[in-house]
């Protein structure tokens, strides 16, 4: 009887909640992540996002990088492609104006495509299609336009393939994001 009222408290701070939620927007940026390699991995992503009050905003995306070169443990790397399907969650520190800074995380699983060949002897290409855990996190600020649009800037640190294997080619650095927001209601 104890656990059946907690359930439907729970559930009714839950409604409650939701019912605060003050719409969903969809944002579409443009990155490039530098990474400690020095090369660099130009991209694009898009998400839909829910906003939950004032200070919360969860939503969930895919994004779409890569470069034609890059050289990572004893490989070079050709045709390098990143396909990440993510969440993301973002915090809100407050509105200043028009201005409204965050901080924001995203982690999902990356999808990658690449051909690799031994630097030591070149010439035959290996192709790989492997995917792995994908991490982002950084701060940004957004600034709106009107009540339905915006801009934003972030900066951070991203991380295509993270594993346990440190002979894994793992694209990781700086990253820069600029964007547009569309509040859809």
């Amino acid at each position: 009887m104890k656990s059946t009222i907690c359930s439907v408290v729970i559930c009714l701070f839950l409604v409650t909640k939701t019912a605060a939620q003050s719409g969903s927007n969809i944002r579409l940026d443009v990155a490039d992540l530098y990474s400690t390699h020095g090369t660099h991995f130009p991209g694009v992503s898009v998400s839909y996002n829910r906003l939950f009050g004032k200070k919360w905003e969860l939503g969930a995306g895919i994004e779409y990088s890569g470069t034609s070169f890059h050289d990572d443990n004893g490989w070079n790397l050709y045709h390098l492609r990143f396909l990440p399907v993510y969440l993301s969650e973002y915090f809100y520190m407050g509105n200043f104006d028009r201005w409204a800074p965050y901080a924001h995380l995203q982690e999902g699983i990356s999808f990658a495509r690449y051909d690799k060949e031994f630097e030591d002897d070149p010439g035959t290409r290996y192709p790989v299609k492997e995917s792995g855990f994908y991490g982002y996190g950084g701060v940004g600020t957004r600034y709106a336009l009107s009540r339905k649009s915006g801009l934003f800037a972030e900066a951070g640190m991203k991380a295509f393939h993270l594993s346990f294997n440190n002979l894994d080619v793992n694209p990781h650095g700086f990253a820069l994001k600029l964007g547009y927001v569309y509040r859809l209601k």
